[in-house]
């Protein structure tokens, strides 16, 4: 009596490991991306408390954008504070979170709008595209713009 594997049998344990894992790979990256997102919705929900984009003047907005990137503990972001309307007497001033990592796969960027009422998903490729749509739980075409790019409102 032989002990052991064939070779047929060790192809198809690898066939079906394979399998399962391009199965559970797009889920796993959503899954980190999501745990990282975090990050940028506590910076979020400090700037929404503030109501910070009334109140800034370009200096102050330096001054968070350099003290929040070197000292503020983003881990996986970078802020960026953007002045968006032109009008004097509306508050102008929104954040956009950037992923620092620019390889990965899952590309996208997070936007704030409406004086940081709301964050805003910004797809940049189609993992990102994915990504944001789960985010912001809907399956139909994006429903925010920041520029000329679309986006997903995010659901909380």
């Amino acid at each position: 009596m032989k002990k052991g594997f064939s070779l047929i049998e060790l192809l198809v344990v690898l066939v079906i490991v394979g399998v399962l894992g391009a199965v559970a790979l797009p889920y796993y990256q959503n899954a980190v991306q999501s745990a990282r997102v975090t990050e940028a919705v506590s910076l979020w929900g400090c700037f929404k408390r503030l109501g910070a984009g009334r109140y800034m003047t370009a200096q102050r907005a330096a001054r968070y954008e350099r003290e929040l990137n070197e000292n503020g503990g983003l881990k996986y972001f970078a802020l960026k504070l953007v002045c968006r309307d032109t009008e004097m007497d509306r508050p102008c001033w929104e954040a956009e979170l950037r992923q620092k990592n620019e390889s990965a796969h899952v590309r996208y960027y997070l936007a704030t709008q409406n004086n940081f009422a709301q964050l805003v998903c910004v797809p940049l490729n189609g993992a990102g595209e994915n990504f944001c749509r789960a985010q912001s739980a809907q399956d139909e075409e994006p429903d925010a713009r920041i520029g000329e790019e679309p986006g997903y409102v995010m659901r909380f």
